[in-house]
């Protein structure tokens, strides 16, 4: 009589840029061998747990976030909810999982994302899959809000940022579950690095912003050569580099105030909380340091974070997983 499979879980936590640690979790895993029977993931850890299932090797994973240029698939909004529209990361997204819907999956799978609309958390495990990973990902006052059936949806970070039940749920017999919140992260807005994303953010932000101005200013039925004079004058007054002069130092915006306490305050403690007295297998939780949740630019160094800290595990994994 043949013996039972050991059913294996993993649960990816939220954290933006942080989440790219997954990816080195992966390569781990898949270097020996290990595959998950089902996958939970929350905001960048959905996005990476979906890839992954959708038939994407670690490495290919590896590959795009080294090569992807995130500045190509930022696209402004006039900020109401959020100041990027998403469609171009969701169409981005799609690329990258292949274009797949969750049953075409070769892994159990859910995306987590919390309902605006009826207040409550919602895990995705069927229909549209780009649509459901741009709803777990619409981190608030940075992504507007997606609308999927009539309803508007945010970061699942905000009600479940590890999603360690929802595997449970999923019938996983083990459960590893990736944690990216620190306890001793500092609680307060990120620092921007020169040639930061978030300082390339705010720079497109602020082109795209004057080229909206300007085309209001001097609309198109206006004879071509005035446009094109006075567009030379505005051009000349407000250029964007002195514009981020003018605003540095100053009170950081409301939307950048709101997202930075969603993620870097609710998240911590909520997530810290859950992960206390959670009865999980094995809790990986890594050191970060000196990188934050903005720095794609980092990929590397996020997934040999990842890496170190899933090959401390392998061998009690091997033996829970009766491998050995």
């Amino acid at each position: 009589m043949s013996k039972k499979k050991v059913k294996l879980g993993l649960a990816l936590g939220a954290g933006a840029a942080r989440g790219l640690i997954h990816i080195g979790v992966l390569k781990v895993l898949h270097k020996h061998g290990i595959k998950p029977h089902c996958i939970a993931g929350t905001s960048m850890g959905a996005v990476i747990g979906a890839a992954y299932a959708a038939g994407n090797l670690p490495e290919d994973l590896e590959k795009i976030a080294k090569t992807t240029d995130w500045k190509k698939i930022i696209d402004f909004t006039i900020p109401k909810s959020g100041i990027l529209k998403g469609d171009l990361v969701e169409k981005r997204i799609n690329e990258i999982v292949k274009g797949k819907e969750f049953k075409d999956l070769d892994i159990k799978f859910g995306a987590v994302s919390y309902n605006l609309t009826k207040r409550e958390r919602v895990v995705f495990t069927d229909g549209n899959l780009a649509r459901a990973l741009r709803a777990s990902i619409s981190i608030p006052g940075v992504f507007t809000p997606p609308i999927i059936n009539g309803d508007r949806y945010i970061d699942g970070v905000v009600t479940d940022p590890t999603p360690f039940d929802v595997v449970q749920d999923m019938g996983a017999d083990v459960l590893i579950a990736v944690d990216l919140y620190n306890k001793e992260k500092r609680m307060k807005a990120p620092k921007v690095k020169k040639g930061s994303f978030f300082e390339d953010l705010r720079h497109e932000f602020v082109v795209v912003e004057l080229l909206n101005i300007k085309n209001y200013l001097f609309p198109e039925r206006w004879p071509r050569l005035i446009r094109k004079f006075l567009g030379w004058i505005f051009d000349k007054i407000l250029y964007p580099a002195k514009v981020l002069r003018i605003i540095s130092g100053k009170q950081v915006p409301d939307i950048t105030q709101i997202m930075n306490s969603s993620i870097e305050i609710l998240s911590n403690s909520y997530a810290n909380e859950r992960m206390k007295n959670a009865d999980i297998d094995f809790k990986i939780a890594p050191k970060i340091k000196d990188i934050d949740w903005a720095d794609f630019d980092q990929a590397e160094r996020f997934i040999k974070i990842g890496e170190r800290a899933m090959k401390k595990e392998i061998p009690r994994l091997k033996k829970k997983l009766k491998l050995v």
